[in-house]
């Protein structure tokens, strides 16, 4: 990294994985893994204060240029003019010795109020300072673009798909990134990086996580049916691994998230289709399901989702039991 490079990165969006792979590239900039991670903080917006904050940004780095703050959910505390301009003072005065990234898992600014011309404050600061701030939003692709993003995701990692095999492919996991990711490197893999993965190899190799397992087990959460739900769980385990499951249900809920909102302004089952770009069938599914939460709690549950995910991801917990683990949660609330 050098001096400069911006001092905050403001990332938000719908893709996880992608997110991550941002994060994951800057770290890799600073040299040596093991001194990497020991210049690597990690803070949750709903339980640290400015204080703290301002402490974790003001630190030396160790051994390297730079060190990297990472605050998921930046604004959960921020909630007044004061707070805000507060938390706006600490940003002009992070040092070019660290990196702060603000991570939010969901879009700054809906598209709907994007469209009328409304912006977060978040963003209006980062246009304001070019030089300190690095603004980027990343969208979970759509069904068009997924098939574009498996091939070009493939060709990166030095194989190729054949435009029926990422079509199939992209059939399967949905929007899913990080799971297609995953079946990307197993299918060329299984190719030996010789050849283009062709449908066959998808279907051979592919196992479909059912849907309806997936809405079966969500239907349970909702009505605090452990049994139901623990039931499923161990049901998708047979033939599905961990993180997979994860990636499915925390789209669910994603979906859920939005479903609500849809519901809350009027909608109805032809509005979350359109809005969600989800089939007729799936966003009935969807708007039924979503009639059995509210938005603070979907809210809740999809932040609590992404912790589980995230401990998953670092070893601080086995896949299995993060999955045990949520449904005992969600069904005791």
């Amino acid at each position: 990294m050098s001096e400069s490079a911006p001092t905050v990165y403001i990332l938000h969006g719908e893709d996880e994985f992608a997110i991550s792979q941002f994060i994951d590239g800057l770290v890799s900039k600073m040299g040596d893994p093991t001194t990497a991670m020991m210049n690597v903080t990690r803070l949750d917006g709903r339980s640290t204060d400015l204080g703290e904050l301002r402490t974790a940004v003001s630190a030396m780095p160790f051994l390297t240029k730079r060190r990297v703050v990472i605050l998921s959910q930046p604004i959960a505390r921020v909630n007044n003019p004061d707070t805000r301009e507060k938390f706006i003072d600490l940003l002009n005065q992070v040092q070019p010795s660290t990196a702060l990234l603000l991570i939010e898992y969901k879009p700054l600014v809906s598209e709907r109020d994007r469209r009328r011309g409304e912006f977060h404050w978040l963003e209006e600061w980062a246009e304001s300072n070019p030089q300190q701030a690095y603004l980027r939003q990343f969208k979970q692709p759509n069904s068009g673009e997924m098939v574009r993003w498996i091939l070009n995701r493939a060709e990166s990692a030095g194989g190729k798909f054949t435009p029926r095999a990422a079509a199939l492919l992209g059939s399967l996991v949905g929007d899913e990134t990080r799971l297609a990711d995953q079946e990307i490197h197993k299918l060329l893999d299984y190719v030996n990086y010789n050849r283009a993965v062709e449908p066959d190899d998808v279907e051979y190799l592919t196992a479909i996580i059912p849907q309806g397992d997936i809405f079966v087990m969500v239907d349970a959460l909702g009505n605090q049916d452990e049994k139901r739900a623990m039931g499923m769980l161990h049901r998708l385990l047979e033939t599905q691994q961990p993180i997979s499951i994860f990636g499915m249900v925390v789209r669910q809920f994603r979906l859920l998230l939005l479903a609500r909102e849809v519901i809350d302004r009027g909608g109805g089952v032809k509005d979350v289709a359109r809005e969600l770009s989800v089939h007729p069938f799936v966003a009935e599914k969807i708007t039924s399901q979503a009639r059995h939460f509210t938005i603070p709690v979907l809210e809740k549950v999809h932040h609590r989702l992404l912790d589980m995910d995230e401990a998953v991801k670092t070893g601080q917990i086995q896949g299995d039991l993060a999955l045990d683990t949520m449904v005992a949660v969600f069904t005791s609330q």
